[in-house]
């Protein structure tokens, strides 16, 4: 055996094969069957570990599907280098070299992995996949913090190669053993990909599928993501936390000095998605309605797009410099911006950075700008072209088109569409490769979208469209766009009414994992629903018409008390503004708001509480503890003999605020405010 060694763990190899045998730490000692590898090289894949699958026809959301075939990664390697801290396996295919880099980081084995074309011809690449195989089925518990599904899977009782695979993209992996735990982070600073995980019959097995895509030119190199594995042995750190503490020991760690705190409002002056955009009044005069948006308790009004647009819709941006007439045009925009200004509020404008239609000037004057298929012809996606964010030339462009919004209009943030980048460009600026324009091209179109903003002297508070909580994006972003937590909503809502108990228990399972991985001062905005979910994906519905009124009141409150920014969607206050029926609750968020502005500290922190029953509970900063009824009875809540004040409540139940109790009751669907004594 080959021994890798440091102060924290012991890593073995088998001489013969290369492959990673085990790692021990402490008293924990776990064993792999190898770490092996595939790629899509001209169509096929170059081992067999997964099904091929073409990425040419993907879209922006799509990710790299994980289909085993049971075949085992039998490959020899041609030659193999160590020393006492790294291990180096080279490994020859029919077309290509695969190097696999071991090496010893503080607490964890880094893994990275190289591949050289040994061709005189260029290599089609499509996807390249680590396959990892933990010697064990029984006894292990796999999770995906922060991602879906949100649950707790057992590998026993998964179906032979069968992957359970995230609906996001994915940096972690999390297991429990009976010796201890283990942790598995990916990272691509590249494109995106998959995650999943799948056993047979004595291992079980995960997977990390970059969606590489490229013409790999003859004698030349690419290196595809970093694999960290993280042993934690029994009664150590707690686990979760320590996949916090090495993403921030990798350099990731969020903005400073920007905008994280207050409510927002997303809107239209035309009206809401879901009733196709039905009231056509401009900004002039939907300014006027800013001072009930202030006296509710909005901080922050996010405009979906207002510039000029064909009939397509918002999205569909001719000219992103020019406010479209039907909106007021200008003077329209620097009217509405002033009376927010003036009611201490701030604007966001959602830029569309992924480009107009062919023949409008951005993309007809700048050839170069829009991503190519391999054959040369233009990508595009809800007709129009995809940028490549990678080139410099349309970066300038749009930090000059913010800075001079800035200028103008003296808008303040941005909410950002499809940041999490575009189709890939087979036509790439310089090196990018053509899937660079995923992950590492939605980083840079946040970051000059930024640069705007700081260009004109305002804060950072930029919001982008970003549904993954990877770590590349943590830099730029003041506000998470907290996708994951709304698919949690999503994934639970058939429990809600049959089991709130069970839907409190595993929410607050979910939002402790999350608070665990994710840095302390990483701001998320929460919701029940957007433009888009009201209107095409997923629910496809408001909050009220799938958890009927009392229980969408409930998880209003969850959302605007807990950590991060809490942002409505327009009509979610008053239904008669997208045509539909029911119980207006202007009044109600009134309260609720106020309650979070008088009673909530400042802050990023908050202490999930498992209370067994269909309380929601926490306590923000160590200093105010909430309690929030998902049912339709009255709950009790025993504080342990302890007193406590009660601050506020959403209903009056026999406890009046500032009363001393020892026993909450919370009524169906309402809420409490306490600090104890």
């Amino acid at each position: 055996m080959i021994t890798l060694k440091n102060e924290y763990m012991t890593c073995s190899f088998d001489e013969n094969k290369g492959q990673l045998r085990e790692i021990s730490r402490g008293g924990l000692t776990l064993g792999f069957d190898g770490l092996g590898f595939d790629f899509g090289c001209d169509e096929k894949m170059a081992v067999g570990l997964l099904e091929y699958q073409s990425m040419l026809e993907f879209r922006t959301w799509n990710l790299p599907g994980i289909v085993p075939t049971g075949a085992e990664f039998d490959l020899i390697p041609a030659e193999y280098t160590y020393d006492e801290k790294s291990f180096t396996a080279d490994f020859h295919l029919e077309k290509a070299r695969v190097k696999l880099y071991y090496e010893l980081e503080g607490e964890a084995l880094k893994v990275r992995l190289e591949i050289a074309n040994l061709t005189s011809s260029p290599l089609y690449l499509n996807t390249c996949a680590f396959v990892l195989g933990l010697n064990q089925v029984e006894d292990v518990v796999f999770d995906f913090p922060a991602n879906t599904p949100i649950q707790h899977c057992h590998a026993a009782e998964l179906k032979p190669l069968e992957a359970v695979q995230t609906g996001l993209i994915n940096f972690a992996v999390h297991t429990a053993l009976p010796g201890g735990d283990f942790n598995l982070l990916f990272i691509d600073d590249i494109e995106k990909w998959g995650c999943g995980v799948y056993r047979d019959e004595t291992c079980t097995r995960y997977v990390y599928d970059a969606g590489l895509e490229m013409d790999l030119a003859p004698e030349s190199v690419c290196e595809v993501g970093t694999l960290y594995l993280m042993p934690c042995e029994a009664g150590a750190q707690n686990p979760y936390l320590q996949i916090r503490d090495l993403t921030a020991r990798l350099g990731y760690t969020p903005c400073t000095g920007g905008i994280h705190e207050g409510v927002m409002y997303s809107c239209h002056p035309s009206g809401t998605m879901d009733a196709g955009f039905p009231l056509k009044t401009d900004l002039f005069e939907y300014a006027d309605y800013l001072p009930t948006l202030k006296k509710m308790g909005v901080d922050h009004v996010w405009l979906l797009p207002v510039f000029e647009h064909n009939e397509e819709g918002v999205y569909h941006s001719n000219d992103q410099s020019v406010i479209d007439p039907r909106y007021g045009g200008e003077e329209g925009c620097k009217y509405f911006c002033h009376k927010a200004h003036e009611l201490g509020m701030t604007v966001l404008f959602d830029y569309v950075p992924h480009g107009p239609a062919p023949e409008f000037p951005v993309a007809k004057d700048n050839p170069e700008w829009p991503a190519k298929r391999r054959d040369g012809s233009l990508q595009d996606e809800w007709e129009c072209v995809s940028m490549d964010y990678n080139h410099p030339g349309y970066q300038e462009y749009t930090t000059r088109l913010v800075h001079d919004h800035v200028k103008r209009f003296g808008v303040d943030g941005a909410r950002i569409d499809c940041a999490m980048g575009g189709l890939s460009n087979w036509r790439p600026y310089r090196d990018n490769r053509p899937s660079g324009n995923s992950v590492l091209a939605g980083v840079h179109i946040t970051e000059a979208i930024r640069s705007g903003f700081l260009r004109g002297g305002k804060k950072s508070f930029i919001l982008p469209e970003n549904f993954n909580p990877l770590p590349n994006y943590y830099h730029c972003t003041d506000l998470f766009y907290g996708m994951n937590l709304y698919r949690a909503f999503v994934d639970l809502q058939p429990l809600l009414s049959s089991d709130p108990a069970q839907y409190a228990a595993l929410l607050t399972d979910f939002l402790e994992r999350e608070a665990w991985i994710t840095p302390p001062n990483y701001h998320k905005m929460r919701f029940l629903g957007n433009h888009d979910t009201v209107s095409w994906v997923w629910q496809s519905a408001r909050a009220v018409d799938c958890y009927g009124a009392g229980a969408a009141r409930a998880l209003f409150a969850l959302i605007a008390l807990m950590d991060g920014v809490p942002m409505i969607y327009q009509g979610d206050e008053d239904p008669s503004l997208y045509g539909g029926k029911g119980e207006n609750l202007t009044a109600y968020f009134t309260l609720l708001f106020g309650h979070r502005k008088a009673f909530i500290p400042k802050g990023n922190s908050t202490e999930w509480l498992h209370t067994n029953s269909p309380l929601m509970a926490f306590v923000r900063e160590g200093e105010v503890m909430v309690l929030i009824n998902l049912s339709q009875n009255r709950q009790e809540y025993d504080f342990a003999g302890r007193q406590v004040r009660l601050l506020a409540a959403s209903a009056e139940n026999g406890q009046g605020a500032e009363d001393t109790v020892t026993l909450g009751r919370i009524p169906a669907y309402g809420y409490q405010i306490v600090r104890c004594l």
